[in-house]
């Protein structure tokens, strides 16, 4: 349900608890800040009564982005409530991520860094890329049905390029485009990858430096090569 299993929960866990009870001690779960800085502690009658039940609420809504609605029936709560936790939790655990050192990068600059300040990255020097789509309810404009429409998955969808290690360590994620968008427009216009590394792409493994990152996708196999 969180897309985690129990070991990689409990290495997470430590980090989100630090930054909970760091955050929490100076502001309220709203943002708002407190008055003083004091120790944070859970009050028994609270919904989610431990850091371990925090943490799966969170994980477990940014996985399955339900309602709240729903959220909030699941883990024995109002509406109201689960509103709050959503917002101050994920505040949280965005920290964590980014204390634990696993926030992928977001801009060309940040991908860059990554991959020289990481030992294990530049020494492996492969990275796998592509695009995920996920769907998006039909919007009502016309307009914005037609960008919006992807016809390789033949539905409404929004994609991001995402690029990866050989040890499925996500290192970067693109802003958010259309599904209509070609993985290669992203590759152009987002980032760029440096001279030497290899990279996997839907198709046969290729070297950065044998040719420009606009190439690398002209190598997939037409309809007659897969047949």
């Amino acid at each position: 349900m969180t897309g985690y299993d129990l070991s990689e929960f409990n290495d997470l866990l430590p980090y989100f608890e630090s930054c909970h009870d760091d955050y929490l001690s100076r502001y309220h779960l709203n943002g708002k800040p407190r008055k003083g800085q004091r120790p944070h502690v859970i009050y028994s009658n609270s919904p989610l009564s431990c850091v371990e039940e925090r943490l799966a609420f969170i994980l477990s809504y940014w996985k399955l982005n339900p309602l709240q609605e729903q959220h909030a029936d699941l883990f024995y709560m109002t509406q109201k409530q689960c509103h709050e936790f959503v917002h101050g939790l994920g505040e949280i655990l965005h920290r964590a991520l980014k204390q634990a050192e696993v926030v992928p990068a977001q801009t060309n600059k940040a991908l860059q860094e990554v991959l020289s300040s990481k030992e294990e990255i530049s020494k492996d020097k492969l990275l796998l890329h592509d695009g995920t789509e996920r769907e998006i309810p039909r919007p009502a404009d016309d307009e914005l049905q037609k960008d919006r429409y992807s016809g390789k998955k033949k539905k409404h969808t929004v994609k991001n390029a995402v690029i990866i290690t050989s040890c499925c360590l996500i290192v970067y994620v693109s802003l958010t485009f259309s599904g209509r968008v070609h993985d290669k427009t992203i590759a152009d216009n987002c980032y760029t990858i440096p001279p030497g590394y290899t990279i996997a792409q839907d198709i046969p493994v290729i070297k950065a430096s044998d040719l420009k990152m606009s190439q690398l996708f002209n190598h997939a196999k037409s309809p007659k090569e897969k047949s």
